[in-house]
């Protein structure tokens, strides 16, 4: 498969997740925020996937690369959705949650583990 649409496919995955964790979080509050969301979702996960991607036509500092998808995925949505402390400290958990999950179910089925390279999870296609 085409490495370019099979990061696509993992990015709209992990778009979905994203989405999950703050409908978790937020509850009642999701519904009138869900505009707000959707966009704060663009730029987290594309965000950070794209800076990933491009790391090498982007020269940015190796650093940057890693801080960067950190600093937009865990610090904009608890900013800019203004969630209180309750709200955060679960948007914490279940984010650092979600993406071993994500590679764990890329892995296992799909045999993608290019995710976390360095957690190796046999696929179910070679057992």
């Amino acid at each position: 498969m085409d490495q370019g649409l099979k990061y696509m496919v993992i990015a709209v995955f992990t778009y979905l997740i994203f989405l999950c964790v703050i409908r978790l979080v937020l509850g009642k509050q999701y519904k009138a925020k869900s505009f707000l969301i959707d966009i704060i979702g663009i730029l987290a996960v594309f965000g950070s996937f794209i800076i990933i991607k491009y790391k090498s036509t982007l020269k940015l500092p190796e650093f940057l690369v890693y801080v960067l998808p950190f600093l937009l995925t865990v610090l904009l949505p608890p900013l800019v959705l203004k969630m209180n402390s309750d709200q955060i400290l679960k948007y914490l958990v279940l984010s650092v949650l979600a993406v071993p999950i994500i590679h764990l179910f890329f892995a296992f089925f799909v045999g993608w583990g290019d995710l976390l390279p360095f957690i190796r999870i046999p696929s179910l296609w070679t057992l």
